[in-house]
């Protein structure tokens, strides 16, 4: 385990699309429980859970895991992880967001290590291509561009970038979908919770773009694939049927 390296699972029970979805079940398994054991799993740094909720810090407790109960008026999960980790002395901050029951605690590591490694990289996230008309026509599924480098040009939900032709040589060039985990050096975490919400993350609702206004640099990882985030009551019925096959 690495003693300069704190993951934080924000988890909040008041989510307004789909309520207390963190103690929702998957295969007998909360949510939350399902983020906890993958990020305990990664090895890679000690492992809070961080909410505004007693119910989910009881929750918690019940399968062994730390939590910290922090402020109803944080207004993202990188506001709660930043109140979470202010006492704390690690100097990378992994928000490893408690609505992935599929984050694989590979796709942790990448992260922690192109952030640790990388010395220009402010934030490091982790992104998987794909063909797949549906996650790219889906608002939910959050398109990234990246440069040769893996350094992020831009996250929308749109499909982006535009295919103004298909052709047969583009035809089957992938979009990249952006997985719900960040590694901030803790310098890059401390600038960006002081920055106002930018034009483009009010408009987009993505706060990762706050941070590409400011001329921050994201670096990503990229995985082969990754299971369903959990939004919305559909998207928790996909869940159940998409642990039966994996």
């Amino acid at each position: 385990m690495n003693d300069d390296t704190l993951i934080v699972i924000p988890a909040r029970y008041g989510s307004t699309r789909l309520k207390g979805k963190m103690l929702e079940t998957i295969e007998g398994k909360s949510v939350i429980e399902h983020v906890w054991r993958a990020a305990v799993k990664a090895d890679a740094g000690a492992v809070l859970v961080a909410t505004e909720s007693k119910i989910i810090v009881d929750h918690c407790a019940k399968f062994g895991a730390k939590a910290a109960l922090t402020s109803e008026s944080c207004q993202s999960g990188t506001d709660r992880i930043y109140e979470a980790a202010q006492n704390r002395k690690e100097n990378y901050i992994i928000n490893v967001q408690g609505d992935e029951p599929f984050i694989l605690p590979q796709t942790i590591r990448g992260v922690v290590n192109l952030v640790k490694t990388s010395a220009d990289t402010d934030i490091s996230t982790a992104c998987y291509p794909t063909t797949d008309l549906e996650k790219i026509n889906n608002p939910n599924a959050v398109k990234a561009v990246l440069t040769k480098d893996l350094r992020a040009l831009y996250f929308s939900r749109s499909a982006i970038p535009y295919k103004r032709e298909i052709t047969a040589e583009n035809k089957n060039i992938p979009y990249y979908i952006h997985c719900g985990i960040y590694g901030y050096k803790r310098r890059a975490l401390d600038r960006f919770v002081k920055l106002p919400q930018s034009s483009l993350e009010k408009l987009e609702k993505l706060e990762q773009l706050r941070a590409l206004e400011d001329g921050m640099t994201i670096r990503s990882v990229l995985i082969e694939t990754a299971g369903p985030a959990i939004d919305t009551a559909e998207d928790l019925k996909t869940a159940r049927e998409y642990i039966k096959n994996i």
